[in-house]
């Protein structure tokens, strides 16, 4: 009687497919479950990464405006240091008829009059001063009858105080003082340094009736 042999080479083929394929197929599990677990961490971090891009842009803001503080505190310092040279960024800082400490001759309001009557023009000086010092005072008129230049004088300033000039005119010339359009006024101060000369430069040219007669002064 014949036996039928098995085929024993056809189920370890067979095993070892299976096998084969059960590895493969974890293998793809595992890297699926991988791949979710990091797609769920890249979902988690957006909240934080958002703002951290929202908040790094903050620190260049500051330092913006660190930088302009800084250009506004150097332009200040500029402007110290070139008032010498550069005499407009000087009268910039000051009003009319003022001038730093270092001039000496601080502030001075200056207006001129004329008494018809008495044949007299005065100028009249109010001022201050940062420290006593002498003040040389030049001045003259000017009009429809001509000019007419009224001299120049040295006097000495306190701390404070009014200084007044007066001239005694001819006939013609008080003629002259009557028809005059304005006053030209400079004060200078010997002690002082050069840029100051700008600050005490006058053109007296709002003319005004007085019951005395006309006044003179710096337009505002």
């Amino acid at each position: 009687m014949r036996r039928r042999h098995s085929a024993p080479g056809g189920d370890e083929a067979a095993a070892i497919r299976f096998a084969w394929l059960s590895a493969f197929f974890a293998t793809l599990s595992l890297v699926a479950v991988l791949g979710l677990a990091k797609s769920a961490q890249a979902m988690t971090l957006p909240g934080a990464g958002a703002a951290a891009v929202l908040v790094t842009p903050a620190p260049a803001a500051e330092e913006f405006e660190d930088g302009d503080e800084a250009e506004a505190s150097e332009d200040e310092g500029f402007e110290d240091e070139e008032c010498e040279e550069d005499e407009e960024e000087c009268e910039e800082d000051f009003g009319p008829g003022e001038a730093p400490r270092e001039c000496l001759l601080t502030s001075a309001q200056t207006t001129a009059t004329a008494a018809a009557n008495k044949d007299k023009v005065q100028l009249r000086i109010r001022y201050t001063t940062s420290t006593p010092t002498t003040v040389s005072v030049e001045y003259g008129l000017h009009g429809g009858k001509g000019s007419l230049y009224l001299g120049s004088e040295k006097k000495h300033f306190g701390r404070h105080g009014v200084l007044r000039l007066t001239k005694v005119l001819t006939e013609s010339q008080m003629s002259k003082a009557m028809a005059a359009k304005g006053f030209t006024v400079q004060l200078r101060v010997p002690a002082a340094p050069g840029y100051c000369k700008s600050f005490f430069d006058y053109q007296l040219d709002v003319r005004q009736a007085t019951p005395s007669g006309l006044s003179w002064r710096p337009s505002e």
